[in-house]
């Protein structure tokens, strides 16, 4: 019985002969363990004469005759399995079978030699061979595992390796885009921005004129405003173009937060006195003349929130504008900017999207407010990157509070003076009248403009039409006669960048100080550091306000 249910397990292949070949020899087992019971009571399978001689009785004799029959079944059964085997299993198989045979001839032996041990090795011996075939048969199975492993593992290495080449496509088509969107908003910022400064030029120089009726002056107006909220919309659309492609750098460097600030109010506060609102700005605590940050992008995000309040104030509103120092660590400060007004405020709905691109309030329409809904984004997306956040608190029909938060470096030139005593001093204006310029510019319209703009100021001015020209007028010129040179950056034959590298390589006393201010319609940050990379002393976006032109030029000729 044992052997037959080791075969059968060992073949397994699940079919009713199996089966058959189960029950069959566990009823034989259950018929031996009667017999076994009956023989301590009557001798039939064996028993022993007074002088120790063996006597077989007939049970003996019914179970082997049963055991040749069960072997006899069994290997017949495995010849036929291994009939329809292939390669090793066919001869293991085999190999049991005839074993089986030869179980049949020792028990055959031993119903004639019944105390020979025959039966009891051949089992022992067959029961090892079959156990050698099991664990063999393991091996093999184990074998294949290992190959099917090895199989899957380079499958998934080459799946990996399909999907990092995948990833390398991917990554250099979105480079490619990237670089591709990049290129087509700078040559379109360029494109817009040149007839724009043109525009915007002109429409200057005629309301400065006297001759234009009240009408006429009118409309101008219109068109000014007009053209700066075209202006606005294109310096949002880049700059939220910079912040979705990850291009939009902070710079560390000293700068003075109370000149920043300056400038902040002298333009919010034009602002408040042409709309009839008032406007204070305080300082809370001790604050630094000097730290370590991005004077230019806080300037956008305070004149931005700023222009907002001015904006959504109806007049006669109020406008408060604090700063005050928090909490120092680890040589750093950081700064709240704190702007109150008096205005429309926003309701509770609107709130959680103040800072989603082109959201805009229930009652703050493009048309009413020219507004394009993408400023407090890129002021969030800009206090972020400067490690810091906005918090805002409003309410509907009575006003809004925004608090700025940013962590500035800490300078080590910073000015220890009392806030009330600081730029008490006005700094000195140098003054431009008979200072002679170098304009490199290819535009006609443009280089019109600007030529009358500087004659405002009394300031001469030479005009080149591209670099080479410029270069060429700047060598045969004594040293020390042009003040300035304002370059624009894409020019025929020799761009700006070319120019002002050749001019600084000039082997003369005024080439590496003579000031080099670009006017240009790129407006990019990498515009503005390969400007700075090559050589010039500052970088002005057309349309170039002329304020901001004439600070730039006493700043750096004084």
């Amino acid at each position: 019985m044992l052997w037959t249910q080791y075969v059968v397990s060992y073949l397994d292949t699940g079919n009713a002969f199996e089966k058959t070949l189960k029950v069959t020899g566990r009823a034989f087992f259950a018929l031996e363990l009667v017999f076994i019971a009956v023989n301590f009571f009557t001798p039939i399978l064996f028993s022993f004469g007074e002088g120790g001689e063996y006597h077989a009785g007939i049970a003996r004799y019914i179970t082997l005759g049963i055991q040749i029959f069960m072997f006899s079944a069994t290997s017949v059964y495995t010849l036929t399995v291994a009939f329809r085997a292939k390669g090793s299993v066919r001869l293991r198989h085999m190999t049991i079978g005839f074993f089986g045979i030869a179980m049949m001839v020792l028990i055959s032996i031993q119903v004639f030699y019944p105390l020979l041990p025959l039966y009891a090795m051949g089992y022992m011996l067959g029961t090892c061979l079959l156990h050698s075939f099991v664990v063999e048969d393991e091996k093999e199975e184990y074998r294949k595992e290992l190959e099917d492993a090895a199989k899957r593992d380079q499958e998934q290495k080459r799946e990996l390796s399909e999907s990092r080449e995948a990833l390398k496509d991917a990554l250099a088509a979105a480079e490619n885009a990237s670089r591709a969107k990049t290129a087509f908003l700078s040559s379109m910022s360029h494109e817009i921005r040149t007839p724009l400064n043109a525009i915007i030029g002109l429409n200057n120089i005629a309301m400065a004129g006297e001759d234009a009726g009240e009408k006429t002056m009118e409309y101008l107006g219109k068109i000014g405003d007009a053209a700066g909220h075209l202006l606005e919309i294109i310096n949002e659309i880049l700059d939220m173009s910079r912040i979705e492609s990850g291009k939009m750098t902070i710079r560390k460097e000293e700068f003075s937060l109370t000149e920043a600030l300056d400038q902040v109010n002298t333009i919010i506060g034009g602002q408040c006195r042409d709309k009839g609102l008032d406007y204070e700005f305080n300082t809370k605590g001790r604050v630094d003349e000097k730290y370590i940050g991005d004077a230019v992008k806080l300037k956008q995000v305070l004149i931005n929130i700023l222009g907002n309040a001015v904006k959504f104030t109806p007049e006669g509103g109020r406008i408060d504008f604090t700063v005050e120092e928090g909490p120092r660590f680890d040589q750093s400060a950081v700064l709240k900017f704190i702007v109150s007004d008096t205005g429309i405020g926003m309701s509770k709905e609107f709130l959680p999207r103040i800072f989603d691109p082109f959201a805009q309030g229930d009652n703050a329409s493009p048309g009413m407010y020219g507004s394009t809904g993408l400023g407090m984004p890129i002021s969030k997306s800009i206090v972020e990157l400067m490690n810091g956040h906005i918090d805002v608190a409003s309410e509907e029909g009575k006003g809004s509070t925004f608090t700025v938060t940013v962590t500035f470096g800490e300078s080590d030139s910073k000015d220890d003076a009392p806030q009330e005593d600081r730029p008490a001093g006005e700094k000195k204006a140098v003054d431009l009248r008979g200072r002679r310029v170098l304009l490199a510019e290819d535009v006609p319209v443009n280089a019109e403009i600007i030529m009358m703009v500087l004659e405002g100021r009394e300031v001469k001015a030479e005009l080149a039409e591209n670099g080479r020209q410029a270069l060429e007028m700047f060598k045969s010129s004594e040293p020390g006669y042009y003040d300035a040179v304002l370059m624009d950056m894409r020019m025929p034959e020799m761009d700006g960048l070319e120019a002002t590298r050749a001019i600084r390589s000039l082997d003369r006393e005024d080439a590496a100080s003579v000031p080099i201010i670009a006017l240009t319609a790129n407006a990019f940050d990498e515009d503005v550091q390969r400007s700075m990379q090559a050589g010039l002393n500052a970088h002005l976006s057309k349309p170039v306000d002329p304020d901001t032109l004439f600070e730039t030029m006493e700043r750096l000729i004084g």
